[in-house]
């Protein structure tokens, strides 16, 4: 595996930070979770204009054809500074999802992702429900995995699809919205069957699995610019006449916190680079990965509302913003806990039956 970064992956890196330092700025931010779209749509409309709605679409198909270390380095970045948008939603667990399916209606849905023309939720259904659907309330196309086949639902207006209720759920972390969905009565509207059986699962799982990285990648982000916000704030803030940075106890957190970060970069790095070189992989590290970095930005994002004192505590402070991200990343696309059993069976440590 290639644990350099080449000079374009730098420089993908270099651009997503620049990004997200401009769209990212915390009363931009603040402003896009209390809208009713939960994000900025300048912001989007940029992100589609530099490519990165197509980030992982093909580029015969008009996107990027970038690959998963691209992804996380993009994913960091914006992270970093909890930059809201669709992108995790359509720009990863769609176009995963699609790009495991060969028909003309991936193809079709796969362009007009690249475009930005389209947003695009997923959603499995059991009995009749799904939960926790990432941006269905902003989504033109929902996938949906129903009775071991994919299906793929047209919203007559944003969110809005006929045979459904959609309700959004209160969550901690605002920068994400999240739905809930139930079938409401017989579909008026036969849905477009994309395909059916075990492909079908196998998709979701892969498309579940990026999203896992993905995620991992924005906590990593969200962790370090944790630590570095709290460095500046203890080299300044003096206390009994010294600054407290000065103080052993506080350095012991602050080299804690560093510690767990650095071991969630390299778990997420070499879960990106597993799924383009060891897919067989894919599934465990992406677990890994994601467990590692949620766990590394809990702890940074607790020690960072520690160590600011009062000013830690307020609303106006942004340090609850990235608590309230840890706790989501903690319970998104699988709470760690089950992942943990994912990352046990891998190593042979299964309880048997």
């Amino acid at each position: 595996m290639q644990f350099e970064f080449t000079e374009e992956q730098k420089m993908i890196r270099g651009m997503a930070e620049e990004f997200a330092r401009v769209h990212g700025a915390s009363s931009r931010v603040r402003e896009a979770v209390g809208s009713e779209s939960g994000y900025e749509a300048q912001t989007w409309q940029a992100l589609c204009e530099l490519g990165l709605s197509g980030l992982l679409v093909s580029e015969h198909l008009g996107g990027q054809g970038l690959g998963p270390v691209e992804m996380a380095l993009v994913f960091e970045a914006l992270g970093g500074h909890l930059v809201p948008s669709p992108l995790l939603g359509t720009g990863v667990l769609a176009t995963s999802l699609l790009s495991a399916i060969e028909c003309e209606a991936s193809v079709s849905l796969q362009r007009e992702i690249a475009s930005g023309h389209r947003l695009v939720a997923i959603a499995r259904f059991e009995s009749g429900e799904a939960r926790f659907v990432l941006d269905a309330h902003a989504a033109h196309w929902l996938l949906a995995e129903l009775d071991g086949a994919l299906l793929a639902f047209q919203a007559e207006r944003p969110g809005d699809f006929p045979g459904m209720e959609l309700e959004r759920l209160t969550m901690m972390d605002q920068t994400r919205v999240l739905s809930q969905l139930k079938i409401s009565q017989d579909l008026d509207t036969k849905p477009l069957e994309i395909a059916h059986g075990d492909q079908v699962t196998e998709a979701f799982d892969r498309a579940l699995d990026m999203g896992r990285i993905a995620i991992a990648a924005e906590a990593v982000g969200a962790a370090q610019a944790c630590l570095s916000r709290t460095l500046d704030y203890v080299r300044e803030r003096v206390q009994f006449g010294r600054k407290i940075g000065s103080f052993q106890a506080v350095k012991h957190q602050l080299a804690d916190v560093m510690v767990a970060n650095e071991a969630a970069i390299s778990a997420v790095y070499f879960a990106a680079c597993a799924a383009s070189e060891t897919p067989q992989d894919l599934a465990s590290m992406a677990a890994l990965a994601k467990v590692e970095a949620s766990e590394a930005l809990s702890h940074a994002a607790g020690r960072m509302i520690q160590l600011h004192g009062g000013i830690g505590f307020t609303w106006e402070h942004d340090a609850h913003l990235y608590f309230k991200r840890a706790r989501g990343t903690a319970t998104l696309f699988g709470s760690n806990s089950s992942l943990d059993e994912v990352i046990a069976t891998s190593l042979g440590l299964g309880v048997a039956a």
